[in-house]
C-alpha cells in the first residue's frame, strides 16, 4: 500500500478502466463504484450472517471495531462516484448486522481510516489527512481537530484519556540540497559542503530488482524541488488539544503507522518507515520498531526488516517483551514474489529475540489461543500463498476464512460461498470466539 491519499491512485485506475469501455475492451454492465460487506463467522468458520452495506454510490472502509456490547463500528467513506473526492463517514451495525447509524463527519472531503472505541462508550476516528473526531456513543461529533500531520493510519486512547495518532509531515526543498529536520516538523536545508557528494538534475538510467533474480532498466528523472517526508506523533489531551508533536526525520523515519502504549509511565512504542541510502544514488526502505519516552522522545530503535509494502503492523505486549505483526515480501518456491504475514518478537529492550513467516494472507489478527485468524483468496490453490485482494471479477467461492493454531499449522480452512468480494480489508476476532470480515466489492 503506498503511503499516498487512496483516492488519487483510484483516479488513475478509473480513468484507464473508463478508456478501455470506451474502446469496447470491456462489457457494457462496468460500474467503477464499490461497496461494502461485512461478514460474520461463527467459530468453526461457517456463515453467521453478511451484510452489504451499498447507497448506490462509491462506498468503501478501511477500519471494523467490535465495540463493548458487541456491537460493530467501521471507519468508512462514500462520495458521488469512485473518481470523486471521499467524505468520511461512520457506520455502527448491531451484532445481527442490522445499520443502527451511518453518519457523514462532514461534507468537505476525507477518508476516515481508523477508528477506536473510548472508555466512556464513544469513539476517536481519524482520516488519512490528519482530522480526528470525538463522537458520543451515539456517534454524534463532540469536537474535531485537524492537527496538520497526513497519512494517518492509527488512534489510540491513552491511559490519561487523551489520544496519540501517527503519521508524516511533509516539506518541501530545492533538488540536491542537504535537508535539516526540527524535531518540531519544520524542515530547512542548505547547500552541501565541498566534501559531500551533489544530486543533479536531469534523467540517467537505473536498474531496479522486478524478481528474485530479474531486474529492469528505467529512466529517472528529477524534479527542481523533491519532497520531503517525515514520521510525526501527534499527542492529544481529552479535549482535543495538542500535548505535544514530536517529528523523527533526524532519525531516518517517513512515516509512522501504528502505535501502541506500552504504559502511562514508560511511553509507547510505534511502527515506522524510513529509507537507508545503498551508495549508489538509491535507498532501501526498512520497517522499525520505534520506543518512545511518554513525551515523544525516542529511547530506542530497532530496524526489523527490509520492506516495500507499507500497511499498519499490529503490535501487542507479552510476557517479557512485545509481538508485532507486520508484511513482509518473501519468495515462494519457484522464484514466485508473495506477501504475507510476519511475526517478530522483542524483548522490553527492543532487542529481536524470534522471528517466523505466516503462510497466509495479510488480512490477519491474533486469536485468544494463540493462534491467527485470516482471509483472503487463494493463489494457484494456494501453492502460491494467500492475497489480500483479488483483481477483475470475483466468483462467489473465491473467499477464504482459514484459522492458523499457535505454531502457524492450518486448524480449517474454509470457502465463503455466496459472498462476491475483492478485497479482505480487516479481520477481527469477536467476543463470542467466532470471527467478523470487513471486505470491498468491485462492481463489475
Amino acid at each position: 500500500m503506498e503511503r499516498k491519499s487512496l483516492y488519487c491512485i483510484v483516479i488513475f485506475a478509473v480513468l484507464i478502466t473508463t478508456t478501455l469501455l470506451l474502446a469496447g475492451c470491456l462489457g457494457g454492465d462496468y460500474v467503477a463504484n464499490r461497496d461494502i460487506v461485512v461478514i460474520k463467522l461463527h467459530p468453526d468458520g461457517s456463515t453467521a450472517w453478511t451484510k452489504l452495506i451499498d447507497t448506490g454510490k462509491d462506498d468503501a472502509a478501511y477500519d471494523l471495531i467490535q465495540t463493548s456490547n458487541g456491537d460493530f463500528v467501521i471507519a468508512a467513506q462514500n462520495s458521488s462516484e469512485r473518481i470523486s473526492p471521499p467524505r468520511p463517514r461512520l457506520i455502527r451495525l448491531s451484532d445481527g448486522g442490522t445499520i443502527l447509524w451511518d453518519r457523514l463527519l462532514r461534507e468537505s472531503p476525507g477518508e476516515l481510516t481508523a477508528v477506536v472505541q473510548t472508555s466512556d462508550g464513544g469513539y476517536a476516528a481519524v482520516s488519512y489527512e490528519g482530522e480526528i473526531w470525538r463522537l458520543d456513543p451515539a456517534g454524534k461529533t463532540q469536537w474535531s481537530r485537524s492537527t496538520g500531520i497526513q497519512g494517518v493510519w492509527s488512534v489510540i486512547e491513552t491511559g490519561d484519556r487523551g489520544y496519540v495518532i501517527t503519521g508524516e509531515q511533509e516539506g518541501r526543498v530545492p533538488f540536491g540540497s542537504v535537508v535539516t529536520y526540527g524535531n518540531d516538523g519544520t524542515v530547512s536545508w542548505r547547500q552541501p559542503y565541498e566534501n559531500e557528494s551533489r544530486k543533479t538534475a536531469g534523467c540517467s538510467e537505473t536498474s531496479i530488482q522486478t524478481g528474485p533474480h530479474d531486474t529492469s532498466m528505467v529512466t529517472v528523472c528529477t524534479v527542481p524541488y523533491e519532497i520531503v517526508s517525515q514520521a510525526t506523533v501527534v499527542k492529544l489531551d481529552s479535549e482535543g488539544n495538542i500535548s505535544w508533536q514530536r517529528s523523527y526525520g533526524t532519525e531516518g523515519l517517513d512515516s509512522v503507522w501504528s502505535v501502541m502504549e506500552t504504559s502511562p509511565q514508560e511511553g509507547y512504542l510505534v511502527s515506522a518507515y524510513g529509507k537507508v541510502p545503498d551508495g549508489g544514488g538509491n535507498t532501501t526502505n526498512y520497517l522499525y520498531a520505534v520506543f518512545l519516552q511518554p513525551n515523544g522522545t525516542v529511547v530506542h530503535i530497532t530496524q526489523l526488516d527490509r520492506s516495500d509494502y507499507f500497511l499498519p503492523a499490529l503490535m501487542k505486549s507479552v510476557p517479557g517483551g512485545y509481538v508485532i505483526l507486520y508484511a513482509d515480501e518473501t519468495v515462494k518456491p519457484g522464484g514466485s514474489m508473495s506477501i504475507q504475514p510476519t511475526e517478530v518478537h522483542l524483548d522490553t529492550e527492543g532487542r529481536i529475540t524470534n522471528t517466523r513467516f505466516i503462510d497466509t494472507s495479510i488480512a490477519v489478527t491474533p486469536t485468544a489461543d494463540g493462534g491467527y485468524f485470516s482471509a483472503g483468496f487463494p493463489m494457484n490453490g494456494g501453492v502460491l500463498g494467500y492475497s489480500e485482494s483479488i483483481y477483475g471479477r470475483a466468483d462467489d467461492k473465491a473467499l477464504h476464512a482459514m484459522k492458523l493454531n499457535p505454531d502457524t499449522s492450518r486448524a480449517w480452512d474454509r470457502t465463503i460461498s455466496g459472498v462476491v468480494v475483492n478485497y479482505a480489508k480487516k479481520v477481527i476476532q469477536t467476543s463470542d470466539g467466532g470471527y467478523a470480515i470487513l471486505a470491498v466489492k468491485e462492481n463489475y
